[in-house]
C-alpha cells in the first residue's frame, strides 16, 4: 500500500488549490470549524478510488449518515467541485506522491439541463425501476439535470479513464460493492459499527483491547458475542463476577476505542483516516489510548490522518513525539493547519495550509501559548 508523501488538491469543494508536502507516518489535521479538514480526509480516500460513480457513492454517504433525509446522490456529487468554478466545464484533481510513485484522480464534465422524459431515458435506472418510477410518480419534471463526464485514475504505470453520466433523477448507482483500500472513521462511527468483528478471533488483538478496557473499568475480563433470547448475537463484555453485560450499557468511549482499534486491524499497510478524534472520548483517557493506538499503528505499517478541534486532543497526541528527551530519531508527527481564507474581493475563498513539525508547535506551544488550530 502506497504511503503518501505529498499531496496537491485543485478545485476540490472549498479547496481551490492546496498543496501540502513533507506528510509523516502521523498527520494532524487542525483548524476551525469549516476549514476543510473533512474534505481533506476525503480527498485522499478519492485518491484510491475505484474509476466508477459507486466508489464515490460510498464516499459521499459518509456525510449523509446523519442526514439521511437531506441526501441527494446527484446533488452530492455536483458540491464535490468547487462552486466557484467559471463556465460550463467542471473539474477537479487530486494528486500525490507516494513512496510507490505518482498516484492521480481527476473528475470532469459537463452539466446540463434537459426535458424530465430525455432524462428518465439517459438515467442509470434499469427498464424495470424505470416502469416503476413512472408509475409512482404523479408527472415527470419538466426539467433535470444531466452531469455526463469522466473520471480519470492512476495508481501504478497507466492513467485509467472511464465514462461517467448521471441524472438528476436517479437515486442509486449500480455496480458492484467496492474493497477499502482507505480506511476512514467518522466521529460518530462507532455508533453503528460491529466492534468486536476484527478482535474476537485473534488472541494478540483481543487481549491488548482488555488491557485498554480495563483502564475505563477494572472488572472487565473478557469480550464476546452472546446469544440472546431471540436468536441474534450480542456484543458482550463479561465482568470477572462472571456478568454478562451487553455494550449498550457502556458509554461511548468504550465503543469508540473498539472502533479504532477494529478500523487498525483491518487497515494493515494501509492509511486510516479519523475525523474528531475526541468524540466519544473523555481528555484524562487521552494519554492511555493515544500511545497505543500510534505503536499499533506503527506496527500494522498503517499511516494516519487525524482531524480534531480539541486543544487537549493536540497536545496528547503530541507528547506522543517524546520531545522532553530531545531525541534525533525522525519526528513522526507533521501538525498542518488549515484555514479558509477570503481573497481581496471578497467574493471567492480558498483554503491554505501551515505544515510544520510536531516538535516545532510543541516547543511553540509551551513557550509562548501557540494558537494551533487559528
Amino acid at each position: 500500500m502506497a504511503n503518501i508523501k505529498s499531496i496537491e488538491i485543485n478545485n476540490f469543494r472549498g479547496i481551490k488549490k492546496l498543496k501540502v508536502s513533507d506528510l509523516s507516518s502521523i498527520n494532524l489535521l487542525v483548524g476551525d470549524n469549516n476549514s476543510g479538514k473533512t474534505t481533506f480526509l476525503e480527498a485522499i480516500q478519492l485518491l484510491f478510488a475505484e474509476s466508477q460513480l459507486n466508489s464515490v457513492k460510498s464516499i459521499l454517504n459518509q456525510r449523509a449518515m446523519l442526514n439521511q433525509n437531506d441526501y441527494s446522490f446527484y446533488t452530492s456529487l455536483i458540491k464535490l467541485f468547487n462552486v466557484e468554478q467559471d463556465g460550463k466545464l467542471l473539474n477537479f484533481d487530486i494528486n500525490a506522491e507516494s513512496n510507490k510513485g505518482i498516484i492521480i484522480y481527476e473528475m470532469r464534465g459537463r452539466e446540463k439541463i434537459v426535458s424530465g422524459e430525455d432524462a428518465l431515458k439517459m438515467s442509470n435506472m434499469s427498464p424495470r425501476q424505470k416502469t416503476i418510477f413512472t408509475k409512482m410518480s404523479v408527472s415527470l419534471p419538466e426539467a433535470a439535470k444531466v452531469f455526463s463526464g469522466s473520471i480519470i485514475s492512476q495508481n501504478g504505470k497507466k492513467p485509467i479513464e472511464k465514462e461517467i453520466r448521471i441524472t438528476s433523477l436517479d437515486t442509486t448507482v449500480g455496480g458492484p460493492s467496492i474493497k477499502k483500500k482507505v480506511y476512514y472513521i467518522p466521529s460518530f462511527g462507532h455508533l453503528r459499527f460491529d466492534l468486536l468483528q476484527n478482535i474476537v478471533d485473534n488472541t494478540e488483538y483481543k487481549k491488548l483491547a482488555i488491557s485498554i478496557l480495563k483502564q475505563f473499568d477494572e472488572s472487565i475480563v473478557d469480550i464476546c458475542y452472546t446469544k440472546a433470547d431471540d436468536g441474534s448475537f450480542l456484543q458482550t463484555i463479561i465482568t470477572e463476577n462472571g456478568v454478562n453485560m451487553p455494550f449498550s450499557v457502556y458509554g461511548d468511549g468504550i465503543k469508540k476505542i473498539l472502533y479504532i482499534l477494529n478500523k487498525l486491524f483491518e487497515a494493515t499497510d494501509s492509511i486510516v483516516l479519523i475525523d474528531e478524534i475526541e468524540t466519544g472520548l473523555h481528555k484524562r483517557y487521552y494519554d492511555l489510548l493515544f500511545p497505543v493506538v500510534f505503536e499499533l499503528a506503527r506496527k500494522l505499517n498503517v499511516q494516519l490522518f487525524i482531524a480534531t478541534h480539541s486543544i487537549e486532543a493536540i497536545d496528547a497526541i503530541l507528547s506522543y513525539g517524546k520531545y522532553e528527551s530531545d531525541s534525533k530519531s525522525k519526528d513522526p508527527i507533521r501538525v498542518i493547519t488549515l484555514k479558509k481564507i477570503n481573497d481581496v474581493d471578497a467574493n471567492s475563498s480558498n483554503v491554505v495550509a501551515r505544515n510544520v513539525t510536531g516538535k516545532y508547535v510543541y516547543e511553540n506551544r509551551k513557550a509562548f501559548e501557540f494558537e494551533v488550530r487559528l
